[in-house]
C-alpha cells in the first residue's frame, strides 16, 4: 500500500492511495493517476511490485524521461520518500506499509556494498596484464569461466475471435486491452472495461494485470483479479475476444 502526491511548482495538485499494483502514469485517461500535460506520454510509467517487498517505477518508452531523485531511469526500485519526476511533475512516493515490513534506500546500497571479510576484485592494468600472460602461457583459455548468456523474450497475441484474425507483436513495454478505441488490442463486450487489461513486457517475460471494468480477464479459464504471468499457449480472454499468447525466447552473446 502507497501514496503518491502530485505536485506542480511545489503546488499539491492531488494525492492518490493504491492498495496493489500495476499502478499506471500518463496523459491519457484509462492510466491510474492522469497528467494532463503534453510533456507526458499517453503511457508514460508503471509502477509495480518486484516481489512481495520492492515496488518497482519503469518507465513505458515515454519521449521526455522518468526519473527517480533526478536521476533517469528504464527500470528502479523506489523506496519512501523518494521524489518521482514525470514531465514537468512531481509524484512524492509514500510506503505506507509498516516500518519493519518496507525496505529503505539505504538497506539496498549498504547490502550491495562489500564488508571487510569480502574479497574485493580489482580491475587494475597490471591485473588484466598478469591473466593474459598467465593465459597465454597455458596457451588456451579453456579453462576460463564462461560468459553467462542473456536471454530476450519476444511476445505475441493471436487472435482467435472477437475481430478479424491476426498476430500482434508486444514489441511495447504496456500493451493496452479493452473496449477504448485508444486501446492496443480492442475487445468487445457489454462489461468490458475501456481499459480491461494490461500486459507489461519486463525483462523476465510478460504479465498480464485486470485495469477496469466489471468483466475481467481470464487465463486459461480463471479469473484475473490482479496479475499473472503469461506462459507460451496461455488462452486469455476478454468479454467475446479470445486470445493465444506466444512466447519466444532468444539468446543473445
Amino acid at each position: 500500500m502507497f501514496k503518491l502526491v502530485l505536485k506542480f511548482q511545489d503546488a499539491v495538485l492531488e494525492e492518490y492511495t493504491f492498495e496493489k499494483t500495476p499502478v499506471t502514469i500518463g496523459r491519457r485517461e484509462d492510466n491510474d493517476v492522469v497528467i494532463d500535460n503534453m510533456a507526458v506520454s499517453g503511457h508514460h510509467a508503471i509502477i509495480e511490485e518486484e516481489d512481495p517487498n520492492y515496488y518497482v517505477l519503469a518507465d513505458l518508452e515515454s519521449l521526455n524521461g522518468t526519473f527517480v531523485n533526478e536521476k533517469k531511469i528504464a527500470r528502479e526500485k523506489i523506496f519512501d520518500n523518494d521524489t518521482l519526476i514525470v514531465g514537468k511533475h512531481i509524484l512524492s512516493f509514500i510506503d505506507l506499509r509498516p516500518q519493519d515490513e518496507r525496505p529503505s534506500r539505504e538497506a539496498e546500497v549498504a547490502k550491495d556494498k562489500p564488508t571487510f571479510r569480502e574479497t574485493v576484485i580489482l580491475d587494475t592494468k597490471a591485473q588484466q596484464e598478469l591473466l593474459a600472460k598467465h593465459a597465454a602461457e597455458q596457451g588456451s583459455t579453456e579453462n576460463s569461466p564462461e560468459r553467462p548468456k542473456r536471454i530476450e523474450f519476444h511476445g505475441s497475441l493471436t487472435l482467435i475471435s472477437g475481430g478479424t484474425p491476426q498476430i500482434i507483436d508486444l514489441t511495447k513495454r504496456l500493451t493496452t486491452l479493452g473496449k477504448s478505441n485508444e486501446a492496443d488490442v480492442r475487445c468487445s463486450g457489454l462489461l468490458v472495461g475501456k481499459t480491461a487489461a494490461l500486459i507489461n513486457k519486463r525483462p523476465n517475460g510478460f504479465f498480464l494485470a485486470y485495469a477496469e471494468g466489471l468483466k475481467k480477464p481470464e487465463v486459461n479459464g480463471e479469473t484475473i483479479t490482479t496479475q499473472v504471468q503469461l506462459q507460451d499457449g496461455d488462452e486469455i480472454s476478454i468479454g467475446g475476444t479470445r486470445l493465444t499468447f506466444n512466447l519466444r525466447e532468444e539468446v543473445l552473446n
